[in-house]
């Protein structure tokens, strides 16, 4: 009921030598100078620390935050850590940074990848997760628990009965922290469901119930929807009405997701590839990379036989739960980093025959990846740097250019801001203290 065997494909994922330790050890000195980065926020960022604010008491029932449908695990975290006068823009990229790695750490155990220093480097140098190491947001945390549940799963099932009580802790806290954990939750009963499939579909009689059955949910939850809708905030945001009137806007959807599959295998979000080419040009290639990503996976799937694995139902039913999510955001496919680029360069490499074709792939998705974090260190350490290319939301610039100016003048009775009327600057002043380091320019 596990992974066939352990990979050596492309040389990349083979035994340890000096160049996988240095290439890692390169990825981390890179990574470091991020842990002096000012707080970064964005629309997420800021409704999670909002929430903080609704649960210390400074903002009341009715505030946006006492109605957010965020699960409160996140935040009740960020708490703990205030309370223990931890919580500042390092912490915060810290635990992502080490989540990610125990996370992909977990997953080469799960997959028996055998050197594991060039795999965890490799997804340490997503993309995705270099701008999400910053950022005050659940997904890197929620990945780690994401991976460990599947891990703890996996070892219940091989019989090892003592894990199943860490297995529905972690399934707990990570629904507790996004609801998306609700795939451990149906991808582990779908996984009871096919290793028992010859008792529960073995007869054409109980085939039928089964086939009945689920016409028969299907069926209410159709009619019931738009009570559902009102109730659960994640299936009124998937809009399903809208595929039933229109269903030419499924193609849409999917192609949104296959585009954010394709920013993962080229590790080049589309705000910066449409920069260098055409943008409807770059559109279309990243929807024919995702394609391409979709394919790989399926091979993978095939020749490792993962379908007998619990991580397989997990993270299929993850991966269905994103193409149904009708908004762009590749941030979402956080937690299947680690499997994409396991696939990527286990498969991908593999097809490519001419040895310069394959490492030349390697080498690019390497040299976006470092651009990715000389990128964001510069965000860290210069505030300049930082202003002219943060986000793309002149209000919040503006508000970055107080704090910032605010911050250097150390002025003795500095103006104090409320959440009410000035929030961006509250959750700055109270969350983003003095540089550890001095910045590289001024403002």
């Amino acid at each position: 009921m596990e992974a066939t065997k352990p990979i050596a494909v492309n040389g990349l994922f083979k035994n340890k030598s000096w160049g996988s330790i240095t290439f890692f050890i390169i990825v981390i000195l890179l990574l470091l100078p991020n842990l002096f980065t000012p707080l970064r926020l964005n629309t997420d960022g800021i409704r999670y620390l909002k929430i903080i604010e609704y649960l210390t008491g400074n903002l009341g029932p009715n505030s946006d935050a006492a109605h957010d449908f965020f699960p409160h695990g996140y935040p009740l975290f960020l708490l703990a850590l205030s309370r223990l006068h931890l919580l500042s823009p390092l912490s915060i990229t810290l635990i992502n940074m080490v989540s990610m790695l125990l996370a992909s750490y977990l997953l080469a155990i799960l997959l028996k990848i055998e050197n594991r220093l060039v795999f965890m480097a490799l997804t340490m140098l997503s993309a995705i997760n270099v701008k999400q190491f910053t950022l005050p947001i659940a997904d890197e945390l929620f990945t780690l628990l994401f991976l460990a549940s599947i891990y703890l799963w996996t070892s219940v099932f091989k019989k090892h009965w003592l894990y199943i009580i860490p297995a529905l802790a972690a399934t707990l806290v990570s629904l507790y922290v996004r609801t998306a954990g609700i795939a451990l939750v149906i991808g582990i009963l779908l996984y009871l469901v096919y290793l028992n499939k010859g008792i529960l579909f073995g007869q054409k009689k109980l085939l039928w119930i089964w086939l009945c059955s689920v016409i028969i949910v299907l069926a209410a939850f159709v009619s019931q929807l738009p009570l559902i809708e009102k109730r659960v905030a994640y299936i009124r945001q998937l809009n399903l009405g809208m595929m039933a009137h229109h269903p030419a806007s499924i193609f849409d959807r999917l192609a949104i997701h296959f585009k954010e599959l394709g920013e993962i295998m080229t590790n080049i979000p589309y705000s910066k590839l449409s920069t260098v080419i055409n943008p409807a040009a770059s559109n279309y290639l990243l929807i024919a990379t995702g394609l391409l990503m979709c394919f790989i996976l399926y091979k993978v799937v095939v020749n490792r036989q993962l379908v007998n694995t619990p991580a397989f139902w997990v993270f299929t039913v993850y991966l269905l739960m994103i193409f149904l999510w009708p908004f762009y955001d590749a941030r979402f496919f956080t937690p299947l980093v680690p499997i994409l680029i396991y696939s990527v360069f286990c498969y991908f490499g593999s097809m490519l025959k001419p040895v310069y074709i394959k490492y030349g792939y390697a080498c690019i998705f390497v040299l976006f990846g470092f651009l990715s974090l000389v990128y964001s260190a510069a965000l860290s350490l210069s505030n300049t740097f930082f202003l002219k290319h943060y986000g793309s939301d002149a209000s919040l610039t503006d508000k970055y250019r107080i704090h910032f100016s605010k911050q250097q003048k150390n002025t003795p009775n500095p103006p104090h801001y409320s959440i009410d009327t000035d929030e961006v600057l509250f959750l700055l002043e109270k969350y983003d203290g003095k540089p550890l380091l001095p910045k590289i320019d001024g403002n």
